[in-house]
């Protein structure tokens, strides 16, 4: 059974069937909004941001188990179909960025994805939409945002190691991954120190707008998570406006693999002083011991 998961997994990755899925629901996309009497609007988007590598994945998973949530996860190309891969696109857009266009094209196939998952609420996690909050704003002005934070020297080590295996990512700055405002001035030759600035930039761009967002704003941290993610997840569904009950929280893990003692095994211990000198300040602001 293991093998056939396996079989299945990989086919389902295969660039061939994911190009056909792709086309397939463009047809029913153009299908769906061929019969629409009005443009749609998304109500009440929920978007899950945190700094590459901080757990997001998991955490939009699990978020998603509960029966009112479609989730579409990244859509990157959606996003942005233009420059995606562009290594020289910036990935902050503050609210002048919007035009009438992508306004429209994105509460159109995000409404698209809610109807046809048949759910009420619909989620994205897209790590590059951290640095982007003003712009979502403006398109979707009653949208929830769920923060979550991991120790930054965990997502350093991890953002270098994922870079290293992708060798796609090896010409790109910051690996094609959500570059801070004002990257050009963070990048260096040390990928360690690089990942480091990009984790200390995006996290410290969110909290800046914690106070904006207000109840809008949630956040939590990645080791919270794994500790306790019934708890943990029961307060975002409340923070959505999602109903809790114990049914949903019963499909919930009791717990959950902390995999920042990778870090501790991987990161020679001159290596993690230098990622938390640059990181320090900020670990410390958050409640992490350094």
């Amino acid at each position: 059974m293991s093998s056939l998961k396996g079989v299945l997994v990989t086919t389902a990755s295969h660039p061939v069937v994911k190009a056909a899925r792709k086309r397939a629901d463009e047809l029913r996309f153009r299908l769906w909004q061929a019969r629409l009497a009005e443009e749609p609007v998304l109500e009440r988007p929920i978007f899950m941001i945190g700094a590459p590598r901080s757990g997001t994945s998991v955490a939009v998973s699990l978020f998603a188990m509960h029966p009112w949530v479609a989730n579409r996860t990244e859509a990157g190309l959606l996003w942005d179909p233009a420059h995606f891969f562009d290594p020289e696109a910036d990935h902050y857009w503050g609210p002048d960025r919007v035009t009438e266009q992508d306004a429209r094209r994105l509460h159109a196939w995000f409404e698209f994805y809610r109807q046809k998952g048949r759910k009420k609420r619909l989620i994205n996690k897209h790590p590059r939409n951290s640095v982007r909050i003003e712009y979502i704003r403006k398109i979707f002005p009653d949208a929830f945002f769920i923060h979550v934070i991991r120790d930054g020297r965990a997502v350093a080590s991890s953002i270098v190691n994922r870079t290293r295996k992708e060798p796609y990512r090896h010409s790109i700055p910051f690996g094609n991954f959500c570059r801070p405002p004002g990257w050009r001035e963070l990048l260096r030759d040390d990928p360690y120190e690089q990942a480091a600035l990009q984790w200390r930039e995006i996290v410290r761009y969110v909290l800046a707008r914690r106070h904006e967002l207000g109840d809008r704003y949630h956040e939590f941290k990645y080791e919270e998570m794994c500790a306790r993610p019934r708890e943990i997840l029961a307060a975002a569904f409340e923070f959505s406006e999602l109903p809790v009950s114990e049914e949903v929280l019963l499909q919930l893990p009791h717990s959950l693999p902390n995999m920042n003692h990778k870090y501790e095994e991987q990161l020679s211990p001159d290596r993690i002083r230098a990622v938390t000198r640059v990181q320090g300040e900020l670990l410390q602001e958050l409640g992490y011991h350094v």
